[in-house]
């Protein structure tokens, strides 16, 4: 008899009224280690890989990603974007996996594609984009056909998904070495440690406690859970004063708005001519992504 994950991806199209009712369900019981587990091994099934070990330049290369699970409700700048920019301008082979916004809100990939930059929809492109630029804009939805028919039964849902909080832990890259995943829902901090532990990543999950956001915090305490190697799980905060960083002291001063505006607040960022509130946003995620990825 097939689990309840093999049901909802093999039924979206057929049953999707049932199919609704199991995610609404899930959601309101409260998604444990072992549902999120059961999804992310029926995804990885249906996933399209992406192999680096024949590639000469990639073959012995780390690669990281640093994405989030959204969920703030909130009109925000894409700093995951920006934040990838800068780690592979600084010797990091990135792989950032993401995807456009599931609502009006701006997402990855909506200002990506603004920004006309290259996106990696296949596992060439991929490849050829982390050999020669150490940075690929990996598009989830290329990957993952078998998500595509649970697209408008997600929409048509007024909370997350259980999908949310897997979208960050189904990188099609085989051997991504180490994360930093932003989460919206500090409730699912532990359970994804949990996940993680299991899988034996190497995970950085933060959460701004501040301002409710999936980034390293700017306006205060960030809440994190970190794995390395599935060893212990590690609970812990961070303050913009451990870097010696000034805080933002309202959301305000950090938010975004639609793409046109995002777009503009990122070509400041990467040029360190943003406002100085919305710098030291980018540099405190970069400077606690760095740590991290240099530790493991």
């Amino acid at each position: 008899m097939k689990n309840i994950a093999e049901f909802v991806l093999d039924n979206a199209e057929n049953k999707p009224e049932e199919v609704r009712e199991i995610l609404i369900k899930l959601h309101q019981k409260g998604e444990t280690v072992d549902d999120l587990l059961e999804f992310i091994k029926a995804l990885n099934l249906r996933k399209i890989k992406v192999e680096t070990k024949n590639s000469e330049i990639l073959k012995n290369k780390k690669i990281y990603d640093i994405c989030g699970t959204g969920g703030s409700g909130k009109s925000r700048i894409n700093l995951s974007t920006a934040l990838a920019v800068k780690l592979a301008k600084n010797g990091f082979c990135i792989a950032k996996h993401g995807n456009k916004a599931a609502s009006g809100r701006v997402g990855s990939f909506d200002l990506i594609q603004k920004l006309n930059l290259e996106i990696s929809d296949t596992p060439a492109k991929t490849r050829e984009n982390l050999e020669n630029n150490n940075l690929a804009f990996v598009f989830a939805p290329a990957f993952h056909p078998a998500l595509k028919p649970l697209a408008p039964i997600r929409k048509s849902i007024a909370h997350p998904t259980i999908f949310n909080y897997l979208g960050p832990l189904l990188n099609p890259i085989e051997n991504i070495h180490a994360q930093m995943v932003g989460v919206g829902d500090i409730k699912m901090l532990s359970k994804l440690g949990g996940v993680a532990k299991k899988l034996k990543r190497n995970i950085l999950f933060v959460h701004d406690a501040e301002f409710g956001l999936d980034d390293v915090s700017i306006g205060g305490k960030t809440v994190f859970v970190k794995v390395i190697n599935g060893r212990d799980i590690e609970f812990g905060e961070i303050y913009p004063q451990d870097f010696s960083l000034q805080k933002a002291e309202n959301f305000a001063k950090i938010s975004g708005g639609n793409v046109e505006n995002n777009q503009k607040i990122f070509e400041k960022m990467i040029q360190e001519k943003a406002p100085q509130e919305i710098q030291n946003f980018l540099e405190i995620n970069y400077l606690v992504a760095k740590q991290f990825f240099e530790e493991v």
